[in-house]
């Protein structure tokens, strides 16, 4: 009978064994990372409940216990700047947990939409220059990916690595948060960490609070919706969506009288009428286009590898060179940049096929950037006349749910997991997809008031100017721009310890990613140095 309510009773105890949280810190404590000098540091995490836990960073310690909840957090005292790599040390009863590689310096939270995530390769037609031989161990990047929650903030968050500068592993860095980064160390000669929590093509809603979006008239019923209280409504959004795109893909090739067809031997291209690329054949409607491009290359470059530039295009492409496959691209801004495997390049004539998707809008290749091949020093020029045929006609394809620009998604995932940890200032690059919004410097004020409120602090705040971009579109769509850049000062002027750094004097009319992030990186340095250091 005793032996029955023994195992009774470990059978009762048993979910909470199997249940208890190992002990364990938020990811972005990880190996490599750098933490604020001079502020009050808070280290916090999970472990079993009613255990003491011991952290020590620098030869300072802290201790606690475990709450009922399974969560704990301490303090250390303010450390200063580190030229040596330290190590994190956190204990709980025969748990250890350690971080190692870790410095003491200046962090900088870098947020916003695409510009903030355009990586140093998508650049390197104007930068490659001054990246190409730069390395800097004390200056600590980490990529926060693109993660949302609609319901309620998330108390963790999924992270990249956290890495150090060099040549080889800085092209998917931020190009205007690594020459930022450059110039501040430079100046301060202190480690930098920067954490860029951003996410292409999203608005100012997407990051900020719930409780702020309701006090604004726009928002009255918006959270009375079903996506802001079921944990899985956007798995049968995705599913529907994903079926409706398949069929249409899968419509298209069937349709199409091209594909699969002009790999055939004899097959006659020149029923294909000869057009301008830059022409407005995307008129024709969305479906299927191909396009064939010959030139010739002499002996000298043949068999050799080669890069293949082509500018751009809206929307999707695969591209190939004399049969062979060479890249493709699934939407319209990233430079078309495509590498030739060697052997496949021949002497004498060579073709180029663009297999070009229009899924919505009106299909183009962008005027202005580079159409070529190189070889080596040799460059061969690509002309805009091709032959063109359309292969299949169809409706626009059915669209798709942006989960990461709905509102409060992106705070909840990528903001409000990192509590109070210290950070010396903020830079902020948004503003395209809220272009032309008469009451933006609301929401941005206001969203820098959220966040100073979960960092306790009144951290600096420098805002970039939008580039200017499609000055020669009649009418300009630089109207709503010129509104967002008015909204975006107006916004600085009413916060305490913000700055706008000014950028409509650079860019590109053709590209809304303009590559000279150098001088966007620079400026905001200059004014970031000015509200953190006073110089």
């Amino acid at each position: 009978m005793m032996l029955k309510r023994f195992i009774f009773l470990c059978a009762l105890c048993l979910p909470c064994i199997l249940s208890a949280e190992p002990l364990r810190l938020p990811r972005f404590f990880a190996d490599g990372m750098v933490l604020q000098r001079s502020q009050k540091l808070p280290v916090w995490g999970w472990g079993e409940p009613g255990t003491a836990v011991q952290v020590t960073l620098c030869g300072k310690s802290a201790k606690t216990k475990v709450q009922a909840d399974g969560t704990w957090k301490v303090y250390l005292p303010k450390l200063s700047a580190t030229a040596q790599p330290q190590q994190l040390r956190v204990v709980s009863g025969s748990a250890t947990v350690l971080v190692q590689n870790v410095l003491i310096g200046d962090v900088f939270l870098c947020s916003g939409q695409s510009n903030m995530e355009l990586p140093i390769r998508r650049c390197m037609d104007k930068v490659a220059d001054k990246v190409r031989s730069y390395s800097n161990p004390n200056i600590r990047y980490l990529k926060i990916p693109q993660q949302f929650n609609y319901v309620r903030p998330n108390t963790d968050m999924q992270i990249r690595p956290w890495q150090d500068i060099t040549p080889e592993n800085c092209g998917e860095v931020s190009a205007i948060c690594y020459f930022m980064a450059r110039q501040l160390q430079e100046q301060t000669g202190v480690p930098i960490g920067i954490v860029n929590s951003a996410v292409g093509g999203t608005k100012v809603d997407a990051w900020m609070p719930q409780q702020s979006l309701r006090e604004f008239k726009a928002y009255a019923t918006e959270f009375d919706k079903l996506k802001y209280h079921q944990e899985n409504w956007p798995d049968s959004i995705r599913r529907e969506e994903s079926r409706a795109g398949n069929e249409w893909e899968r419509q298209m090739i069937a349709a199409d009288t091209v594909v699969n067809r002009w790999r055939t031997a004899g097959y006659d291209f020149s029923r294909w009428p000869v057009a301008d690329i830059f022409s407005d054949w995307g008129k024709a409607g969305h479906g299927s286009y191909w396009f064939r491009h010959t030139l010739t290359v002499p002996a000298d470059c043949a068999g050799k590898g080669a890069t293949l530039r082509l500018g751009a295009m809206k929307d999707a492409d695969s591209v190939f060179v004399n049969g062979q496959f060479v890249g493709n691209t699934t939407y319209e801004y990233p430079p078309r940049i495509y590498t030739v495997p060697q052997g496949v390049l021949r002497q004498g004539e060579n073709e180029i096929m663009v297999h070009l998707m229009s899924q919505s809008g009106r299909a183009n290749f962008t005027r202005g950037k580079l159409y070529q091949l190189e070889v080596g020093d040799h460059i061969f020029p690509i002309t805009q006349q091709w032959q063109m045929a359309q292969g299949s006609s169809m409706r626009q394809k059915p669209g798709s749910t942006y989960f990461v620009d709905c509102p409060t998604g992106l705070y909840n995932a990528m903001i409000a997991p990192f509590q109070d940890l210290p950070i010396t200032g903020m830079l902020w690059y948004q503003g395209e997809s809220n272009a032309g919004q008469p009451d933006y410097a609301d929401y941005l004020v206001r969203m820098v008031e959220d966040w100073r409120s979960q960092w306790h602090t009144e951290f600096p705040v420098v805002v970039m100017e939008l580039a200017s971009f499609q000055k020669g579109h009649n009418p300009p769509l630089e109207k709503g721009w010129a509104i967002t850049r008015d909204q975006q000062l107006l916004a600085t002027q009413r916060l305490t310890r913000a700055a706008l750094a000014p950028l409509a004097d650079t860019g590109e009319w053709n590209d809304i990613h303009p590559q000279d992030k150098d001088i966007a990186g620079q400026r905001a340095a200059e004014k970031m140095s000015k509200l953190v250091y006073g110089k």
